[in-house]
C-alpha cells in the first residue's frame, strides 16, 4: 500500500488436509436471505451481485505470496489441487446460491498481478487458470448471468484471457500500473474497462482536483463507450466524503460531447 503496509503478510494454508477438512457450508439461510435482499433491490431500481474467490488469489493470500510462489516452484502439483478445490467450491455455490438468489452478474475476486504484470509467468499462469475458471464460468453461462473479473495491477497479460473465457468486464484498470489510453485501444473493443480512480489520490486530492481528475478519466477511459468510472479498488472510510461525491457528481453531470475545455 502507499504507506509501506504488506497487505498480503504470512497466510497459514501448509497442508492440503487443512482444505480437505473443511466442510462444506450449509448455504439454505443465505440463500433465502439472498433471494429478499434481490427482490429488494430490483424493486428499488438498483443491481446486485456476489463476489467468489478466485483459485490464483484465493490460494496466494492463504499461503502468503512468498510461501506460495517457493511451493509452486518446488510442488506444482500442490498449487494444482489448492486451485480444483476452490474452484470446485465455486461450482457448488453457484449451483446451489446463484442459482437461487439470480444476482445481476457475478464477481470474480482475482488479484494477480502487480504493477509489472501477472505475478508468474503468463504461460504458466494460463495453464494454471485458463481450464479450471473456464469451466467454473460455463455453469454462470448456463444460468445466463454475466461475470467480471477484478484484479489489482497491470492488466495487458491479463485482458486477454478473460475476453477468451467471456468475461463482460475487469475492473481495477489500476492507475499505477495501466496507461488507459492504450487499453482502450487495445481491448477497448473486446470488454468493458472499469475502474481507474486511484484511491490514494481520492484521500489526498480536493474535490476540485477529484472532479478534473474523474473528467478525464472518463474522456479517456469512454472513448470507444465501455467504460465504467469507479475506484481501481474498494474504497474505505479514510476518503473525505466531499472527495467521494466530487467523484459521483463528476459521473452525473459528464457529456462525452463536451469539448475538454
Amino acid at each position: 500500500t502507499s504507506s509501506g503496509l504488506n497487505r498480503y503478510a504470512g497466510g497459514s494454508l501448509t497442508s492440503l488436509k487443512q482444505l480437505e477438512e473443511r466442510d462444506l457450508p450449509d448455504w439454505s439461510l443465505l440463500t433465502q436471505t439472498w433471494k429478499n435482499d434481490q427482490r429488494s433491490v430490483r424493486e428499488a431500481g438498483l443491481i446486485s451481485w456476489i463476489t467468489i474467490p478466485w483459485c490464483f488469489h484465493a490460494i496466494a493470500t492463504s499461503m502468503g505470496h512468498k510461501n506460495f510462489f517457493i511451493k509452486l516452484y518446488r510442488d506444482t502439483g500442490f498449487i494444482e489441487k489448492a486451485f480444483d478445490w476452490v474452484e470446485e467450491r465455486n461450482r457448488r455455490a453457484i449451483d446451489t446460491v446463484i442459482r437461487e438468489v439470480k444476482p445481476d452478474f457475478v464477481l470474480f475476486d482475482g488479484d494477480c498481478a502487480d504493477k509489472h504484470g501477472l505475478m508468474v509467468n503468463p504461460k504458466l499462469f494460463r495453464s494454471l487458470v485458463y481450464e479450471r475458471t473456464r469451466e467454473t464460468v460455463s455453469h454462470l453461462k448456463h444460468l445466463n448471468i454475466p461475470y467480471v473479473f477484478h484484479s489489482d495491477g497491470k492488466l495487458d497479460d491479463l485482458i486477454p484471457i478473460l475476453v477468451e473465457l467471456g468475461f463482460s468486464a475487469v475492473h481495477g484498470c489500476e492507475k499505477n500500473a495501466n496507461d488507459l489510453e492504450y487499453l482502450v485501444d487495445e481491448f477497448g473493443d473486446d470488454i468493458v474497462l472499469s475502474g481507474n480512480m486511484d484511491v490514494v489520490f481520492l484521500s489526498t486530492a480536493s474535490p476540485k482536483e477529484v472532479y478534473r481528475e474523474t473528467e478525464r478519466m472518463l474522456r479517456v477511459g469512454g472513448f470507444k463507450g465501455k467504460f465504467i468510472a469507479a475506484c481501481n479498488t474498494s474504497p474505505q472510510d479514510y476518503i473525505p466524503d466531499e472527495n467521494y461525491l466530487a467523484m459521483v457528481e463528476a459521473i452525473k453531470n459528464f457529456n462525452p460531447l463536451k469539448s475538454e475545455n
